[in-house]
């Protein structure tokens, strides 16, 4: 369950917007949400075209005079890269580009077993290959000690990175970063690729004849890196994906391809995110990073397809590896339940690839709305993927105990580390302890809509004009509408009840809305029920009639008052640990006869553990009660509760029971005396 927060965009602003720019209502309050109050903003925003000049970074003009020195010289130049898929794109484009001047250049880019950044083993390789100058990308801007190796190495170094800039930069004859404190650009949001492309754009002088060559490629390793979708971005990503369908760099069209995308077909952010990102991660993760390089590099068309293909395969092997990991986790939670109700959600394995516990503690943290650390065992040392919700800073807690810590590094909401195997348990003790002095109540994970939807502006017109607000992404999303009590008339099964399909009447209307996160069966809604949703619109056309019509984000009943359940939520997992729990509270968490057969009932409606919850409340019965009475009717063998995948399954009796006196209720009713 995540806490609702609905917008609220100031409707004088947005009305006088509208006015000024000749633009709906609808869309002016998203653009006012957007940051966006005026005329020439909103021309901006939705019209800019032109990147700025390069030369606006700081030095950019040092960088150029180096490398195009070197490349007079006929100095052999090496571009250092990063293993994920800005990195893998921001090296191309900068090796593809001195490639096509005809220097003398090489590219190297680590495994993830030799880890980020630049090292001390790869830097005595390259000085072996001949190499007089490095330049970085996407990485460098903490190299202080093997800044200093490559200078003892007789080599020249150019930096360029985007990452937060430390207090102490390396010495290097330029250092490109746009969140340097002297660096006055206005393209503060690169990602490394986007950096690189500045950089060939610097270097060739014609910005247009650059992008037409590697922009694709610039936006394909933007949208991977999930950096903010605004501002230089915007335009990069959005001018990108217009060129993606005819791309010119044959390997990516091969991907393209092995992703079902032709050139016919418009491309999306969203899609880019969830289909050629992931298979050039893929690389980096399960095999070795240089395969998508060579892949986006090469010219040979009967090997290219190849190579494509083998890229999907590693994503797949990504993709069962994660269902690997899941279904261990799975039967970690069975055997100790414990382990979700805590503060923070830890688990651990040996074994696990490194190269997508991230991606794992990512679905954990959607799933379960609490901090997340996944660590995997590598012998002697293990190391861990973190993720948080706001209002709980991985980086502060990392910090508080780095002592404990080999290394670490990240932000507020993600972050990764490395520490001696046999610590583990210490350290995960300390997490607990940290967040229980730190956020005695966890801050709950957050959907957040635009606004309230209003039945009036959910016209085909409004909603088709949705398409002039993309790329969507981080920063710009796909607009989510809440919308407050309306009536459920219908329900549907859809692919043989693997999703369904609901018909809502609001305002006077009637919205159909796909459900594509709950089976059929667990959906547990019917027909006269009133709840409130929040949805992305879009326009669906039939028979050459075109209507609007919902995609579900999630849904709850109508007045759910959730404050009230996050505070029994937070009561639940404390009584789980053995911490007191308010007064107010303990008095209204021990079920009678009347609250168990409630419950039981409500399983038998669907199950799902967040809808029996949603049943019972309408009667009620607050959230710790209604857990108390599961955990309770599981003790004697009437369910069997599945935490990781939210739902519960009634088992037949064996017997009568006396479900009141179980030792489980009577245990937890001294305690609380």
């Amino acid at each position: 369950m995540k806490k609702w927060t609905v917008k609220q965009p100031d409707e004088n602003a947005a009305k006088k917007l509208a006015q000024e720019a000749g633009i709906s209502l609808f869309a002016a309050k998203l653009l006012i949400n957007r940051g966006i109050f005026t005329r020439d903003e909103a021309d901006e925003f939705f019209n800019a075209e032109e990147l700025s000049p390069p030369e606006e970074i700081t030095d950019m003009e040092k960088a150029v005079n180096v490398i195009t020195a070197a490349m007079e010289n006929g100095d052999k130049i090496t571009v250092y890269g990063d293993y994920d898929c800005d990195g893998v794109t921001a090296t191309v484009i900068l090796f593809g580009y001195l490639q096509a001047m005809g220097a003398e250049a090489d590219w190297y880019i680590p495994s993830r077993d030799e880890g980020y950044g630049l090292n001390k083993a790869a830097i005595e390789k390259i000085a072996e290959s001949g190499t007089k100058l490095i330049i970085t990308v996407d990485n460098g801007i903490s190299a202080i000690e093997e800044a200093e190796y490559i200078k003892e190495k007789g080599m020249t170094l150019v930096i360029t990175d985007h990452h937060q800039v430390p207090e102490q930069i390396p010495d290097a004859a330029a250092v490109i970063d746009p969140h340097r404190d002297d660096d006055f650009s206005t393209c503060k949001e690169l990602a490394g690729c986007g950096v690189a492309l500045k950089l060939v754009m610097a270097l060739e002088g014609d910005s247009d004849t650059v992008f037409e060559e590697w922009g694709d490629l610039a936006a394909v390793g933007t949208v991977g890196d999930i950096v903010p979708l605004t501002g230089e971005n915007r335009i990069l990503v959005r001018r990108g994906l217009e060129s993606l369908p005819v791309t010119e760099n044959m390997g990516l069209r091969a991907l393209l391809r092995q992703c079902g995308v032709h050139e016919e077909d418009r491309l999306s952010a969203v899609s880019l995110a969830f289909s050629v990102c992931p298979r050039i991660n893929a690389a980096g993760r399960f095999a070795h990073p240089k395969e998508a390089a060579e892949l986006l590099l090469s010219e040979n068309e009967k090997m290219i397809p190849v190579m494509a293909e083998r890229l999907t395969m590693l994503n797949m092997q990504r993709q069962q590896e994660e269902k690997r990991i899941l279904d261990e986790i799975m039967q970690m939670t069975e055997n100790d339940p414990l382990l979700l109700k805590r503060r923070v959600l830890i688990v651990c394995g040996k074994g696990w690839s490194h190269g997508v516990i991230g991606i794992i503690a990512s679905r954990l943290l959607n799933g379960f709305g609490k901090p997340v650390l996944v660590i995997t065992q590598e012998g002697e040392f293990s190391r861990g993927s973190a993720r948080s919700v706001e209002g709980f800073s991985l980086f502060k807690m990392l910090t508080c105990l780095s002592d404990q810590l080999v290394k670490f590094g990240g932000h507020t909401k993600a972050a990764g580390f490395t520490l001696l195997t046999e610590n583990i348990e210490e350290f995960s003790a300390a997490v607990q302890e940290y967040a229980m002095m730190n956020s005695p109540q966890m801050p709950a994970d957050v959907f957040e809509a635009e606004m309230t939807a209003n039945a009036e502006e959910m016209t085909v017109e409004n909603i088709d004009s949705l398409r002039w607000f993309e790329p969507f992404g981080e920063a710009n999303p796909n607009p989510v509408l809440m919308i407050p009590d309306c009536l459920i008339k219908s329900v549907r099964p859809l692919k043989e009840g693997k999703y369904l399909s609901f018909t809502v009447e609001f305002q006077n209307r009637e919205f159909k809305v796909l459900n594509f996160s709950s089976t059929y069966s667990a959906f547990g809604f019917k027909a006269g029920d009133r709840v409130e949703l929040l949805v992305t619109p879009y326009v669906n056309e039939y028979k050459n009639v075109k209507s609007v019509e919902f995609r579900l984000t999630d849904i709850r009943p109508a007045g759910f008052k959730q404050d009230r359940y996050f505070a029994a939520q937070h009561a639940y997992e404390q009584l789980c640990l053995e911490e007191k729990i308010s007064p107010a509270l303990a008095s209204r968490v021990i079920p009678d006869r009347n609250v168990l057969m409630t419950v039981y009932d409500a399983f038998k409606i669907s199950p799902s553990i967040k809808r029996a919850a949603d049943v019972t409340a309408a009667k009620g019965i607050n959230y710790c009660m209604f857990r108390v009475a599961a955990d309770a009717m599981e003790s004697v063998g009437l369910l069997k509760i599945h935490e990781l995948k939210g739902t519960a399954e009634l088992l037949p009796a064996k017997g009568k029971t006396e479900l009141e006196n179980c030792p489980y209720l009577i245990r937890l009713k001294q305690r609380l005396k």
